[in-house]
């Protein structure tokens, strides 16, 4: 035996007593460390699944001894085992997790018989006393150094604590975690190397060189296997999924300045498409849409808060959000059944933490301005447009050119003036705030969060506004060992204000839209006198300024208790009750406005002045009870989960009218008069039902396996096709798990295909586009009458009686839609998951849509819904990924796309269904857009005459040529009408896509991203295109190339008054439908983390300041004027988009 000594100061004393200590573990053990070990090596091949969380290793070691057998041996004086240590295995092999647990906390292992030797790690860097035995005899080293007493603080890179994150002092067992605000505290030698690690971030060596403070931030590891997936009913590892699932993280939401969570989707997951049409406040929600239009009916898809199904997310505060996962195809999502056909949108918000009081506090302001708005042209310029117009009609002009220069030199602005209406229109302040606070912590068995939101919306229009209030509490408590609880409140508040017209029958603030885009600049705002100017219809700006008002106050409570009962081991019963209610009360005044001629003479009246109050309310009550079992058998593990639900859903509504107040400055409904007063109200009521079940099973974790199983009933169905039943299945292949393609993993570090097969249902039937009442739709399979269908009796004395008639025919055959979907999918991950890459393919088909089939007149009824509608989508989804770090610079790239097909693939031989210019059609998209096809422009009088007959008065030079395709016999026939209309495009976007940057470096953080659409058209035409009329229409600059025998090479046609054939409103053709594919940069923060060191002395854990743009710019080949995604149609019913510069503040306390 040879003894080797290092020359240093040391504490002889402690060194003594270690050695002498780990003498006797070598005395005991050296003899036999050549004993065979095989029964050792095969107890380290036993899988393990176990989950701990801030454990002593001392705990975890004798939780190990029961699971496998094992035994451990160590001196507490040699290894630290009452140091804290977390880890999540499942399916892992007992070596494996030995050597990641051990390795990272500085203890090493040695096998001996069926004991497991612990002892500390050696490491070179360091002065040290060795003592080396005989190399027959198991070896052992120790290393001492003087102590320094370190604190500090561990965060994320947003400045985030970490909670329970560990931090070992290299080549020692000396170690310990930070609590619940990120802190710990730690005697270390001087000069040494600390190793900080916690699940999920990039472990991070610190060298300790003096310092009694550290300030430590962890970047998040790009290696997401591990990452856990709220799924349905449960939590799965992103590993062990095998259907089409998506998770949104809550830092990708975080500090945008989004008023919803459906219009932050949009452009982060593939295969969810989101249309934002408007930028409205309180009407500035995105339109989702999982993997295509999959019905005519409610395309929307079913939405799950906190467990609870609720009719919309746009509620919930995105600072309360902790995860979104989307469930895409039929296999995931068939353990919700009949309401999933259309995806699942699963949002899990923020619970509490262990530890003291943290609070946060988000706030932000920020200036709102318009995308696009249209490109009229000033008065002299529509004269004179107008006086071409009339003259191309063969009518004489309008304007003299004196009565031209005198629109354009504005020196008579009451008779000649030059009206910019859209400058007057939108004067809103624009200007959007958002305020929010959270608390939350906790004891080791009672954890809370609880939160209160503030937006205020005032939009770019004057009287229009929103503002949002919220406030949550989610508890979470250990009654027991085995008995868990917990209970979440949640109430909102969304009160929303926008102007009334006087427009007779319309009062809707659409009708303000439409009238500013139409009335012409030659029309004054106002008369010398004061008074307002005006067209037949009467003027925007006078409704705009007057008392008239529609203000809704919708509010929503949401709340849900429930337990987590261990019967036995592995086995947990999981009760819940939930209730929603969701309340509004909605007041529409339209006061009466008196229009005068500019001599101040009474003109007309538009009245009367009137008002009309809705209450309505809707309830949900939820029952609902799990049982699920998890078991390992050696290599197999499985998990069993059996579920029942039922559901209670009421709704009612209220409405009274009434007109002819005293003045405008009355609005209760007991001011006006009774004469013309109108009052109704109606209930309804839905139940359901539902046993569900779903099995988990794996082996080795690298073949998995799912299949679900729910059966349904509704009384929306009759009782023989009241239940559905509606299975699925899924399987998976982790082929990186297996030993053959381990030479292979330091490039691609995971690789899994994933298939699966299922069916949905959908009775979710209201909103049926071929359905023109709502209750005929949730009763469809039983006649429904109509009270008010009153009649005559009595000869010469007659008298009125009440009474009621049927009026929407019944089927009692109605049954599920049923949705059959199958994918085939591959997750990827190359050098060590930096690169990660997630491929689709699908094909979903769905078939028994409701349709309104035609009758024949005598039915006297409105025509029954069917199951006769065929639908299919089918596409290729892709998302892939790149994150890494050099020093203190991190940055990533992540980016998804989406290609669909969609086609309507039965209407059970009924006609096309056709509005204006789309169309519903066997071999076509779901709301094709449907014209003629235009040929360019007639140039002279011989081809006018030659060509087709086209209607739409006399047909001239410079007048739109559309195509003759067909005729009664299917073939041209001569003259252009219905039977020449024909496929135009897809107003459903084919391809949707987006991207996401990340970079950061040293407190500074950068996000940008993108998002677009491709193989998509959009129609914009009549008021939005631009119209010549003296009053009521106004030319855009579009109209500037307009074709004349001296521009012949025009990009518009003749111009025309009004309308004529030219007209897109009339003649939906080819000529006014263009490309809305467009690239858009949605969003860009530039933010700034506070060295804590600079903070910490007035209480403050993280300050975080930063500026956000939102929709900042946008590329497109559509018309300038018009945001791409906007849904025009021929009305001018356009309110934009909104681009919003905003600063904010993040703080920590």
């Amino acid at each position: 035996m040879k003894l080797f000594y290092g020359i240093r100061k040391i504490n002889w004393l402690k060194i003594m007593k270690i050695s002498c200590t780990q003498l006797m573990f070598l005395i005991l053990f050296g003899g036999i460390s050549y004993a065979n070990s095989s029964n050792a090596q095969v107890n380290l091949h036993q899988r393990v699944n176990i989950t701990e969380s801030n454990t002593s290793l001392a705990e975890l070691l004798g939780k190990l001894e029961k699971m496998t057998g094992v035994k451990f041996v160590y001196s507490r004086n040699v290894v630290n085992v009452n140091q804290k240590v977390s880890v999540t295995a499942h399916h892992e092999s007992l070596g494996n997790l030995l050597k990641n647990l051990l390795n990272d906390h500085g203890i090493r292992y040695e096998i001996i018989n069926d004991r497991i030797v612990l002892s500390p790690a050696f490491t070179d860097n360091t002065s040290i006393i060795t003592t080396k035995i005989d190399p027959d005899i198991t070896r052992s080293w120790f290393s001492v150094k003087l102590a320094l007493e370190i604190h500090g603080k561990v965060a994320d890179d947003k400045g985030n604590p970490v909670i329970g994150a560990t931090i070992r002092v290299k080549g020692t067992t000396s170690g310990t975690a930070t609590d619940a605000q990120g802190n710990f505290a730690l005697e270390v030698p001087d000069n040494a190397t600390l190793i900080v690690s916690s699940l999920g971030y990039i472990t991070k060596d610190v060298q300790v060189t003096g310092q009694e403070n550290l300030t430590i931030v962890l970047q998040t590891s790009s290696t997401e296997l591990n990452q856990l997936v709220v799924v349905g009913y449960g939590i799965e590892k992103k590993a062990d999924l095998t259907g089409a699932v998506a998770s949104v993280s809550q830092k990708q939401l975080e500090n945008r300045p989004v008023t919803s969570i459906s219009a932050a989707l949009e452009g982060t997951v593939s295969g969810v498409t989101v249309q934002q049409t408007s930028g409205q406040p309180g009407r500035d929600g995105g339109t989702v849409t999982i993997r295509g239009l999959g019905t005519l009916n409610n395309t929307n898809p079913m939405i799950v808060v906190d467990g609870m199904i609720v009719s919309s997310m746009d509620d919930i505060n995105p600072n309360d959000i902790a995860s979104i996962t989307v469930l895409k195809d039929a296999a995931s999502a068939a353990i919700y059944g009949s309401r999933a056909a259309n995806g699942v949108i699963l949002i899990t918000t923020k619970k509490g933490t262990k530890g003291s009081i943290q609070v946060q506090y988000n706030t932000y302001v920020g200036k709102q301005s318009a995308t696009a708005l249209p490109d009229y042209l000033p008065s002299w310029q529509a004269a004179t447009m107008y006086n071409e117009a009339l003259q191309n009609e063969g009518q004489p002009a309008a304007y003299t050119a004196q009565q031209i220069e005198l629109f354009k030199n504005g020196t008579q602005p009451y008779a000649y003036p030059n009206t910019n209406w859209l400058g007057l229109f939108y004067q809103g302040s624009g200007i959007q705030e958002s305020q929010y606070v959270s608390v939350n912590g906790g004891s080791d068995k009672t954890q809370y969060m609880a939160s209160f939101g503030y937006l205020n919306q005032q939009g770019i229009v004057k009287k229009t506004k929103a503002q949002h209030y919220d406030f949550r509490i989610n508890l979470n408590t250990q009654v027991t060992k085995r008995l868990s609880a917990f209970a979440n409140v949640a109430y909102s508040y969304d009160p929303f204000e926008e102007p009334a017209s006087s427009y007779p029958g319309v009062p809707q603030f659409s009708q303000v839209l439409r009238q500013i885009n139409r009335i012409s600049p030659v029309i004054p705002y106002k008369y010398a006198n004061g008074d307002y100017g005006y067209i037949a219809d009467g003027s925007p700006m006078a409704w705009l300024n007057s008392p008239s008002f529609n203000r809704m106050n919708p509010s929503t409570f949401r709340g849900n208790i429930g337990a987590d009962l261990e019967i036995v081991k592995g086995l947990h019963f999981m009760p819940s009750f939930s209730y929603q209610l969701q309340t509004n009360y909605n007041k529409q005044f339209v006061s009466a406005i008196q229009y005068y001629t500019p001599q101040g003479q009474p003109s007309f009246n538009q009245g009367p002045n009137n008002v009309k109050d809705h209450y309505d309310q809707a309830s949900v009550v939820t029952l609902q009870g799990l049982l699920q079992y998890e078991k390992s058998l050696g290599d197999n593990h499985f998990k069993i989960l059996g579920g029942w639900s039922q559901e209670y859903d009421g709704y009612n509504q209220l409405e009274g009218y009434r007109q002819n107040f005293l003045n405008n400055s009355l609005s209760d409904l007991d001011a006006a008069s009774t004469s013309g007063q109108t009052s109704e109200g109606y209930s309804t009521e839905v139940t359901w039902m539902s046993y569900f079940g779903r099995l988990n099973y794996d082996y080795k974790g690298k073949y998995l396996l799912e299949a679900n199983l729910r059966y349904d009933g509704s009384s929306r169905f009759d009782t023989a096709n009241r239940w559905g039943l509606f299975p699925s299945v899924s399987a998976g292949w982790r082929i990186s798990n297996e030993s053959f393609f381990q030479p292979l993993t330091p490039i691609i570090s995971n690789l899994k295909i994933r298939a699966s097969w299922g069916q949905l249902g959908n009775a979710q039937i209201g909103g049926n586009i071929t359905v023109s009442n709502e209750l005929a739709s949730d009763y469809g399979y039983i006649t429904t009458v109509s009270s008010g269908q009153n009649y005559v009796f009595g000869g010469t004395s007659p008298s009125i009686a009440a009474g009621v008639a049927p009026v929407y025919g019944a089927n009692p055959n109605l049954k599920w839609e049923t949705t059959t979907e199958s994918d085939l999918g591959i997750d990827a991950g190359f050098l060590d998951d930096k690169i990660t890459l997630t491929a689709d393919y699908f094909i979903k088909n769905t078939t028994n849509i409701l349709v309104s089939v035609p009758v024949g007149a005598p039915y006297g009824l409105v025509a029954p819904t069917q199951n006769a509608g065929a639908v299919q989508n089918k596409g290729v989804e892709l998302s892939v990924g790149y994150h890494d770090k050099k020093g203190a610079f991190s940055y990533g790239i992540t980016g998804n796309i989406s290609f669909i097909h969609n086609e309507v693939t039965s209407l059970a031989n009924t006609a096309p269904i056709i509005s204006g210019g789309t169309i519903i059609k066997v071999g076509l998209p779901i709301h094709a857009f449907w014209g003629y096809v235009a040929q360019g422009l007639f140039q002279t009088p011989e081809e006018v005459s030659k060509h087709a007959k086209q209607s739409g008065g006399v047909i001239a030079p410079g007048d739109i040529m559309y195509k003759d395709i067909s005729g009664p016999d299917g073939t041209p026939d001569g003259v252009i009408d219905g039977f020449d209309r024909t496929y135009l495009g897809n107003s459903f976007p084919k391809v949707a896509f987006g991207a996401n940057i990340t970079l950061g470096w040293r407190g500074i953080d950068f996000t940008a991203f993108l998002e677009g659409k491709a193989g998509v058209k959009n129609y914009v035409s009549g008021i939005m295109l631009g119209q010549v009329s003296n009053g009521a229409g106004k030319p855009t600059a579009a109209m500037l190339n307009a074709w004349t025998p001296q521009n012949t090479n025009a990009s518009f046609p003749r111009l025309w008054n009004n309308y004529t054939q030219n007209d897109p409103s009339t003649n939906p053709s080819s000529y006014w439908i263009r490309s809305a594919a467009y690239l858009r940069f949605k969003d860009l923060q530039v933010g700034y983390t506070i060295p804590e060191a600079l903070i910490k002395r007035v209480g403050i854990q993280r300050l975080r300041i930063y500026y956000s743009g939102q929709n900042i710019f946008t590329i497109t080949q559509f018309y300038k004027w018009v945001d791409p995604e906007a849904q025009t149609g021929d009305n001018g019913y356009y309110f934009p988009q909104v681009k919003i510069n905003s600063i904010g503040l993040n703080v920590t306390f």
